[in-house]
């Protein structure tokens, strides 16, 4: 008979992963509590949650959310931890592995995982660490809309400069002749 406290732990995962954008599987392998606690820390605050499960249970919970069991069979083996991403998958990424390379740890790597249901492998996970973020993509996005409205600005302040000169001079002119 399952315990009921497995259940409650399976049911707790779910919960975790229904409204997930994407979900990595972490090995955290080399980590003190400290720098668990620390990397948890940052993941909270980019709405991320980084949570260490049980294999078996993670499966059942993933399996009944329709995520390929053959692919979780692939993933859940050795020390685990889910990082669940609720808002910007590419920024849960970006977050774990700039801790690693802070940290300098290496035993700290995202497997694999699932981005909107999609499977990604190791390589495929390391691929979107490199992809710029939400900020950054707006920020350039603003810059590529302000660019030409400066230009615009600055070739009209450059026509009224020209004509306020050359009213000036003609000004300047006029009052030595006149």
């Amino acid at each position: 008979m399952v315990k009921p406290e497995k259940i409650k732990q399976v049911e707790e995962i779910k919960k975790l992963a229904e409204d997930a954008k994407a979900i990595y599987f972490a090995d955290f392998t080399g980590l003190t509590v400290e720098q668990v606690t620390n990397l948890r820390r940052m993941l909270r605050e980019k709405k991320v949650v980084f949570k260490v499960a049980k294999n078996l249970r993670t499966k059942f919970a993933l399996r009944d959310l329709g995520y390929p069991e053959e692919k979780l069979d692939e993933i859940l083996h050795g020390p685990n931890a889910i990082v669940v991403a609720y808002e910007d998958p590419v920024e849960a990424v970006k977050i774990v592995y700039s801790f690693r390379k802070e940290y300098d740890v290496e035993g700290l790597k995202l497997r694999a995982g699932f981005l909107e249901g999609e499977y990604l492998d190791e390589s495929q996970v390391e691929a979107i660490s490199k992809l710029p973020g939400k900020d950054e993509l707006r920020a350039k996005a603003v810059g590529a809309i302000g660019a030409p409205l400066y230009g615009l600005v600055f070739t009209l302040k450059s026509v009224i400069n020209s004509l306020v000169w050359t009213l000036s001079a003609l000004k300047d002119k006029r009052e030595k002749e006149g």
